[in-house]
């Protein structure tokens, strides 16, 4: 399925990228695990991370973002944090994408945690959580 993503020119967009991103990986790692094969399991595990990642997103969204949701942000390219999120037919091409995904989803995470370290201190600790759970899910998926 292909996923629009919002270009990230301020904090606001920032996490309407991230909100979209976990969207996207919620669906691609529910229909990876229901296809089975070796990495089923692994992609359930995605699944269930994603869902409990955009609920936090969305809480972080709620309670911290107002006071600088307009601030411009520079040096980040939508393009080169989007995933393809299309899941191929067979169980591990359908794997091996998943673990794609999330490495551009650790990436996108890292660089986020490096923007909002100077104007969220605490959202910088969250952001670089979930690049590391993205990685670990990526060596998971591939192991």
């Amino acid at each position: 399925m292909k996923q629009d993503f919002p270009e990230i020119t301020s904090f606001g967009t920032l996490f309407a990228f991230a909100q979209a991103l976990e969207e996207g990986l919620i669906r691609m790692s529910e229909e990876a695990s229901t296809k089975g094969g070796p990495k089923a399991a692994e992609a359930g595990q995605a699944h269930k991370k994603h869902a409990k990642r955009a609920k936090q997103l969305e809480r972080l969204r709620r309670e911290r973002l107002n006071e600088v949701v307009l601030q411009p942000l520079e040096g980040m390219n939508r393009d080169a944090y989007a995933p393809d999120l299309c899941c191929p037919e067979d169980a591990s091409g359908s794997a091996l994408a998943l673990a794609k995904a999330e490495e551009k989803a650790a990436l996108f995470y890292e660089e986020a945690a490096e923007k909002a370290k100077s104007v969220l201190g605490g959202m910088e600790r969250t952001l670089k959580k979930l690049a590391a759970e993205s990685r670990e899910l990526a060596a998971s998926i591939r192991e």
